[in-house]
């Protein structure tokens, strides 16, 4: 799944049905998006 922001750094995350603990977490903070934004925005979908 890949999120593309404009003013922010493209978010990647695997497809997979379980990933490392905290690996989904530290990629969406690394690209400085917070879990809620990327709820609203799966939700969107």
């Amino acid at each position: 799944m890949t999120f593309y922001y404009e003013s922010r750094p493209t978010l990647s995350i695997p497809n997979h049905k379980e990933l490392a603990p905290g690996l989904l977490r530290g990629l969406i903070r690394k690209s400085g998006l917070t879990v809620d934004e990327v709820l609203k925005t799966r939700k969107s979908k």
